[in-house]
This record gives structure tokens, C-alpha cells and sequence, in this order.
């Protein structure tokens, strides 16, 4: 929200739950991650705006910096895959 003043508004919720809504546009999406997993529910949400056009490259690129990157107990392994209900 503090990436877009005044357009976006956004709730995030338990499990994985996050609502964003677009202001004039009478448009929102809501996302929810089963596993509750915050990355992926920030990397869908930030993946989702861009597509949508409601937040430029640029923003999409310093949001994925604050909220995509490997803290210092996590690995990159593949362990399963993610597919879209």
C-alpha cells in the first residue's frame, strides 16, 4: 500500500489469507495459500498486481527484495510443487 498511495488497500489474514482491493476499480483479489506459507502468498500477491497492471515493474521488483528473500535458515530445494486451484 505504501508503493501505490491512495490505490491500493490490502488486509492480510490468518493462513495464509490476503485481500487486495483496488480503489475506483470496484475490483479485489483474494488469495489464500493452503500451507499458510507467507512467501507464497507475498511472491502470488506481488505476481498477481504486476499482471493486473496495478503495480509497475519496478515496484513489483522492490517488493519481491523486501519480501522474496532466502532467510538464513532456508534452502533453495525443491521438495514438491505448486499448482493454482
Amino acid at each position: 500500500m505504501r508503493q501505490t498511495p491512495g490505490e491500493l488497500i490490502s488486509k492480510s489474514g490468518a493462513e495464509g489469507v490476503q485481500s487486495i482491493g483496488m480503489l475506483g476499480e470496484g475490483m479485489g483479489l483474494a488469495i489464500k495459500v493452503i500451507d499458510g506459507a507467507k512467501t507464497a502468498k507475498y511472491a502470488i500477491a506481488i505476481h498477481l498486481l504486476q499482471q493486473l497492471g496495478w503495480i509497475t515493474p519496478s515496484v513489483a521488483e522492490a517488493l519481491g527484495e523486501k519480501f522474496l528473500t532466502l532467510g538464513q535458515y532456508k534452502r533453495l530445494e525443491v521438495i514438491g510443487e505448486l499448482s493454482i486451484l
